[in-house]
């Protein structure tokens, strides 16, 4: 349940197809460098960018290995949101949900959606009702990613950091293959979650 009351809120959204090593390591790296009351882990109900649905967890399951990923984590929340929202799931929306409750919202996004903000819904509504951080991946080169916010501060009034995180080796395309393959994801997500997706057979055909 979202507290009111609080004075800063992180969102870190996705479809969490599952949930990841990568993902927790983010949201641990915005509590830490920024000092932030709570980060919601926001599983997308029906996203309008997700390429297939043939491989897409129930929302139930989602948000399962969600709660059982975030357990360790107190100011992890997990916010089903989105996931009640009819329709297509918009950050836009979701910021104006929140934003009477919360003071101060960041935004976590990774490097490839940074760069895709302008032809997000609402693009400019986002970059200027949230502050956003910027978790990288060593695809991109940081003076690139610089000079892109620089870009959005200018054209929207973004306010843009980058959260120090280290490469994360993790995908979770890559871990759905490995179990469709009977493969190891041990390093790949929290022991909870890979025991959660052997019991519900998920990700199987």
């Amino acid at each position: 349940m979202i507290e009111i009351g609080k004075k800063s809120v992180a969102i870190l959204g996705g479809t969490f197809n599952p949930i990841h090593k990568g993902h927790i390591a983010i949201a641990v790296t915005a509590h830490e460098q920024f000092g932030i009351d709570q980060i919601l882990i926001m599983p997308s109900g029906n996203p309008g960018s997700y390429k297939s649905g043939a491989d897409l967890a129930s929302a139930t399951h989602r948000c399962n290995m969600v709660s059982k990923a975030i357990e360790p984590y107190p100011y992890m929340e997990l916010s089903t949101i989105e996931i009640n929202r009819p329709g297509l799931t918009y950050t836009s929306d979701t910021l104006k949900q929140l934003q009477n409750t919360y003071t101060n919202i960041y935004f976590i996004i990774g490097a490839d959606s940074f760069y895709a903000l302008p032809n997000w819904h609402e693009a400019a509504y986002v970059m200027s009702h949230c502050h956003l951080l910027v978790a990288n991946r060593s695809l991109h080169l940081e003076k690139d990613l610089k000079e892109q916010a620089a870009k959005y501060i200018s054209n929207y009034h973004a306010l843009i950091d980058f959260l120090n995180t280290k490469d994360q080796p993790y995908s979770s395309t890559a871990i759905r293959k490995l179990v469709a393959t009977g493969g190891n994801i041990s390093e790949m997500v929290p022991e909870p979650v890979k025991n959660y997706i052997i019991e519900n057979h998920l990700y199987r055909s």
